[in-house]
């Protein structure tokens, strides 16, 4: 069954959207069935743009992804965990890959082998979140992706 690409914003194709919010849902899988899958549930992909189609090296690609902090992605201060952090990212950076890789006809798919968070503030639940992931290189097998997330006010 095709996915409803209706509500995602972006210059990406209906096509691209289409396969993106199919793999993201696959990544992501069902409740009881993968880790963190009752999280990955609520990550609701908004955005999809993708700059310098037709093969060129600067071609590029941007994801954003919203979701708000609830109790069960809380540390018991009440704020995002870092552990919950790190799985929503992980999902989140890959859909950039996919969303280029599907632009420009290369498999975007893959694993995060290496993650840098930084934290500069916690989450309170409650808070309504957006996951931002901008591809910055997608040469051979390795791929960069630079995630960042952000309050919605």
């Amino acid at each position: 069954k095709n996915a409803d690409t209706s509500s995602i914003q972006g210059n990406a194709s209906v096509e691209v959207k289409q396969i993106c919010i199919e793999l993201f849902r696959f990544f992501i899988s069902t409740t009881g069935n993968s880790y963190g899958a009752d999280v990955g549930q609520r990550l609701k992909l908004v955005e999809i743009n993708i700059w310098g189609e037709g093969g060129t090296k600067a071609a590029s690609a941007q994801t954003v992804v919203e979701i708000t902090i609830e109790k069960d992605m809380c540390n018991v201060f009440g704020t995002l965990h870092g552990a919950c952090a790190a799985y929503i990212v992980d999902p989140c950076s890959v859909s950039s890959l996919v969303a280029l890789g599907t632009a420009l006809g290369f498999d975007g798919t893959g694993f995060s082998q290496s993650m840098n968070l930084i934290w500069h503030h916690p989450v309170k639940m409650g808070t309504k979140i957006r996951v931002v992931s901008t591809t910055m290189s997608a040469k051979g097998k390795l791929r960069t992706i630079r995630c960042e997330v952000g309050f919605l006010f």
